[in-house]
């Protein structure tokens, strides 16, 4: 719910920040300059809401207990891949 209101309010911010470029800048290339990297700034901005649309989503329905299954693995994953390599590496000699 935040993540999307926050986007909007990025989204309404740019478009301002457009509009007034434009009021302030006069004709010519200083103008098309300025209007390119504005709408460089707003397809970032729609590309990121998009792309992270479903990982927002996901987040927000989310279970207590997968929050801490995926944080035990994210945990204990070193201790296994350094345990392995240990193992591993006695073995051979």
């Amino acid at each position: 719910m935040t993540t999307t209101t926050l986007a909007e309010q990025e989204d309404v911010r740019l478009y301002d920040e457009l509009r007034r470029t434009l009021e302030e800048v006069e004709e010519g290339k200083q103008r098309q300059k300025m209007l390119k990297r504005m709408i460089r700034q707003l397809k970032f901005a729609n590309w990121r809401k998009e792309r992270f649309h479903w990982f927002d989503q996901y987040f927000q329905n989310v279970r207590p207990v997968t929050l801490w299954i995926m944080l035990a693995t994210g945990v204990l994953m070193p201790v296994v891949l350094f345990s392995t390599f240990i193992w591993v590496s006695l073995w051979v000699e």
